[in-house]
């Protein structure tokens, strides 16, 4: 009987909460398009496509917090090749991080997003942490535009990366 009440009890919780939601969160999806660089042991130039999801929730009416995914891929060429079959690589890349949203949540938020090595990708064949910053706002109630750079932190201090992107997303949660 105790655990029926609880459930029950549970259930009337999680209706109201899900009545009163304002619907100022961010649930969305991101595509980007971003431009690796090495600079250090194979200097060379690429481009990857990222597909992403974005999502944070209300802490007040001027700041929300939630988390962001995003993984994706492309391919990455050598300035000078220093081999005639090895000198196109694949790139991957998966990274998660700290999505906020500032500013009047009603009228179009500036977005912030830091990943500080939370997340893992391969450059040239070396393992890489990304460090990543992404900045942008809103264009309308639902579309955002985000800048993002990321640094390729190698485990083995051989690659040095850098990846300017730029990243258009939809909002799906923002219903007025």
């Amino acid at each position: 009987m105790k655990k029926t009440i609880i459930l029950a009890f549970a259930l009337i919780c999680s209706a109201a909460t899900f009545a009163q939601r304002d619907y100022t969160t961010l649930k969305a999806l991101s595509f980007g398009v971003g431009i690796p660089f090495e600079c250090r042991d194979l200097p060379g130039m690429g481009t990857t496509l990222n597909i992403g999801y974005d999502c944070a929730y209300p802490v007040n009416n001027n700041f929300a917090m939630g988390f962001y995914l995003t993984g994706g891929g492309g391919f990455w060429g050598e300035y000078k090749k220093y081999s005639a079959t090895d000198h196109a690589h694949v790139v991957f890349r998966l990274t998660a991080g700290l999505m906020m949203m500032i500013g009047d949540l009603n009228n179009r938020p500036y977005l912030l997003g830091i990943a500080p090595c939370t997340g893992f990708g391969l450059y040239d064949m070396d393992m890489v942490l990304p460090i990543e910053v992404r900045f942008g706002r809103y264009i309308t109630d639902h579309w955002y535009i985000m800048g993002e750079l990321t640094y390729h932190h190698s485990l083995a201090n051989e690659t040095m990366c850098f990846e300017p992107a730029i990243r258009v997303g939809y909002n799906f949660g923002r219903k007025h």
